[in-house]
């Protein structure tokens, strides 16, 4: 997985070893979508004896060989070996205010880049990702309804904390959680928002939301009452009216293949529709629609 994945070996591993996978050593998963790092340390035998996840820049020092992440972007060397007594001041930070190739192993690390102010709009959507569920190098769909200046998360992908914190958007900003369906690349992120984040309202279905805390929970092994003590639920009740945020939501169920749920939110004279996931095929529907009047 070469891009997504480097490996971290000791100083003086062979080319054989590496290959063999015969030595301990470090792997270090990029998340899609941000800067979020999830870490393996494997021991010589390939058990895994320690597991990190971060965020931010990666910093390696010149004297450990790394394989991966071949357009180092994120991940920068950073020379800190003790036998050199070489250190990085402030002032050689500062005067480096873009990160290149060529700066690779220089001893340099780039400055840091403070996030955008963030003017949340009276209504408007912000685009948290834009790929499927099966794209490997892509952040899958997910957004934020903005309602009076508070934010209304839509399916948030994983990592979606690190997109709104690069895009200036502060955790407290978000007030609500809609989830349409319980397929993972629409609800993981959900489960992590409310986890990590400040508390917040999840709005669906009760058949959704009750699939949501028995799948959780016994992924994560956390109680039920745990899960649903993170959060206050707001049901959506199809064909009633839904005021929130000074807005009113309209849910409707939508064609896939587990409960899934579409929605129509109005804010004085603006709306805006989300389909969720949807087979919109007229003639399948319409084929449907005329197999279900046979027995009726």
């Amino acid at each position: 997985m070469v891009g997504e994945v480097a490996i971290v070996y000791p100083h003086g591993t062979s080319e054989e070893e590496m290959q063999a996978n015969s030595t301990a050593r470090v792997e270090i998963f990029k998340m899609p979508g941000g800067s979020d790092y999830v870490i393996h340390d494997i021991n010589d035998e390939n058990h895994i004896v320690g597991k990190a996840c971060i965020s931010g820049t990666v910093h390696i020092p010149e004297s450990i060989a790394v394989v991966g992440f071949p357009i180092l972007s994120e991940m920068v060397v950073e020379s800190t070996s003790q036998s050199s007594g070489n250190s990085i001041t402030q002032e050689d930070r500062l005067l480096r205010s873009s990160y290149r190739e060529s700066d690779i192993g220089t001893g340099f690390v780039p400055q840091t880049i403070t996030p955008p102010t963030f003017h949340a709009p009276s209504f408007g959507v912000t685009v948290l990702g834009n790929a499927h569920g099966f794209d490997k190098s892509g952040s899958t769909s997910g957004y934020v309804l903005w309602v009076n200046g508070r934010g209304v998360m839509v399916d948030p992908p994983p990592y979606a904390s690190a997109t709104l914190e690069r895009e200036g958007i502060r955790p407290n900003m978000i007030i609500a959680i809609i989830v349409t369906h319980c397929h993972a690349d629409h609800d993981a992120g959900t489960f992590q928002k409310v986890l990590t984040g400040s508390k917040v309202a999840i709005i669906t279905t009760p058949t959704i939301y009750k699939s949501f805390i028995r799948k959780y929970a016994a992924l994560s092994a956390l109680s039920p009452a745990l899960l649903m003590h993170c959060h206050r639920f707001r049901p959506a009740i199809i064909g009633e009216p839904l005021r929130f945020q000074g807005a009113t939501f309209h849910f409707t169920y939508t064609l896939h293949t587990i409960p899934c749920i579409a929605f129509k939110a109005e804010w004085r004279n603006k709306s805006v529709v989300f389909s969720g996931d949807h087979l919109n095929s007229p003639p399948i529907i319409n084929d449907l629609v005329d197999k279900v009047c046979l027995y009726f």
